[in-house]
C-alpha cells in the first residue's frame, strides 16, 4: 500500500484530509493511502475465482465494476447468491480495482460461493457526496434490470444471467462502504426497484456512523478520534444538512428516518474491539432491534482486532474465521 505524507513544495495546498488525501490549488490530487490497481484474472491461482471488469453505466454517470465468479459454478447447477459490494476508503481513496479489495473479494467469493459485483463508485474530491450514494442506487437498479425479459438491453452481464440467483441479492461493504449499503437499504424500503427486485440481505462490516454527541468510550478519550470522524464527514459531504448529525452518517439521530423501513429481509452487523466506530455500530444494531423492523438481525463481534483487519491481513486465524462468518451469512 502506498503511504506518503510528503507534499510537493512547488504546489500550494487547497485542502487535505490526512493521512488520506491532499488537494492542490492547481486541481491535482494526491491519494496518500492507496493500494495499486491490479488487472482481473480469469482464474486466480490462489482461489480459482475468475474476475472481469464490466460497465454498469456509460454516462451520467459513467460507472464500472469488477465481477467475481467462484470456480464452483463449473460443477454446480444451483444458482448463486449475488453480492453487490462497496469498498472502504472514506469515500476518497481505493477502488474496486485495487489490489487490497481484489484480493479480499477473491477470498470471500471462494469461501462464500457467491457472485460478487464490486462497484467502482465516484470518489472525492471531484465527486463529493451524495455522488457515491447515487452510484450505489444506480448500481442496484442496473442489477435489478437483469430480471427483465427485454432482449435489447446490451448492458446486461452474462455471468449474472447465467449463474445469479436474483431471489438472493445482498448488498454490503466495509466502513464507508457499509454506510453506503445502509443508506441504499433505507432507500429500497421506500422506493420500488425495477421488476420489484428485493434486497435479501445487508452485510455491514464496521460501518462508518457518527454523531455530534459522544457516546460510550468516546467520552473517555481525548476527542481526537471524534474530531477525525467529523473532519472526514465534513470533507466528503460539506453541504450535508445537519452536518455530522445528518441521517446519512447518524442513522440514530432524533430526526432520522425510522429504521423499521429498512428494505431487506436480514442483516449482519460486525464490530471489533479496537475499532473507533464500535460504540456507534452497537448503538445502530440496538436501534434497529428496537425499531420494529421485521427482518432477521445478527451481530458478530470479532474480538480484539483493529478496524478492517480482515482486509489488510486476511491470512491470520482470526481473519479466516471472520470471513467464514461472513460466508455463513451470504447463503
Amino acid at each position: 500500500m502506498a503511504y506518503s505524507l510528503t507534499s510537493n513544495n512547488k504546489k500550494e495546498i487547497e485542502k487535505e484530509l490526512l493521512p488520506l488525501i491532499r488537494v492542490y490549488k492547481d486541481g491535482s490530487v494526491e491519494r496518500l493511502i492507496e493500494s495499486p490497481i491490479v488487472p482481473p484474472s480469469l482464474q486466480d491461482p490462489q482461489t480459482n475465482v475468475s474476475s472481469k471488469d464490466i460497465i454498469i453505466s456509460n454516462n451520467n454517470p459513467s460507472l464500472s465494476a469488477r465481477i467475481f465468479l467462484p470456480y464452483s459454478h463449473k460443477h454446480n447447477n444451483k444458482k448463486l447468491p449475488i453480492f453487490l459490494y462497496f469498498h472502504g476508503g472514506a469515500f476518497c481513496v481505493e477502488s474496486a480495482f485495487s489490489s487490497l479489495y481484489h484480493n479480499y473479494l477473491n477470498i470471500l467469493v471462494s469461501e462464500s460461493n457467491i457472485i460478487a459485483v464490486s462497484v467502482d463508485y465516484r470518489l472525492l474530491p471531484h465527486h463529493p457526496l451524495p455522488a457515491a450514494y447515487e452510484d450505489g442506487w444506480i448500481s442496484l437498479q442496473w442489477l435489478a434490470s437483469h430480471t427483465s425479459n427485454e432482449i435489447n438491453n446490451n448492458n446486461k452481464e452474462q455471468w449474472l444471467l447465467d449463474y445469479g440467483d436474483f431471489n438472493k441479492v445482498y448488498i454490503g461493504g466495509d466502513t464507508n462502504g457499509a454506510n453506503l449499503a445502509h443508506n441504499i437499504a433505507m432507500r429500497a424500503g421506500t422506493e420500488t426497484l425495477p421488476n420489484n427486485l428485493k434486497i435479501f440481505g445487508v452485510l455491514l462490516c464496521s460501518p462508518f456512523f457518527w454523531g455530534s454527541k459522544s457516546i460510550g468510550l468516546e467520552a473517555l478519550e481525548d476527542n481526537e478520534r471524534h474530531g477525525l470522524a467529523i473532519k472526514v464527514w465534513n470533507f466528503v459531504y460539506p453541504n450535508a444538512k445537519g452536518g455530522i448529525d445528518n441521517h446519512m452518517v447518524n442513522p440514530c439521530a432524533d430526526d432520522a428516518p425510522n429504521l423499521a423501513t429498512l428494505g431487506c429481509s436480514k442483516m449482519l452487523v460486525t464490530v471489533t474491539d479496537k475499532d473507533e466506530f464500535r460504540d456507534r455500530d452497537l448503538l445502530y444494531y440496538d436501534s434497529v432491534r428496537k425499531s420494529g423492523w421485521q427482518g432477521q438481525l445478527e451481530l458478530f463481534e470479532a474480538g480484539d482486532e483493529e478496524h478492517g483487519f480482515q482486509i489488510f491481513n486476511h491470512q491470520t486465524h482470526t481473519a479466516k474465521n471472520f470471513i467464514k462468518r461472513l460466508a455463513s451469512f451470504l447463503v
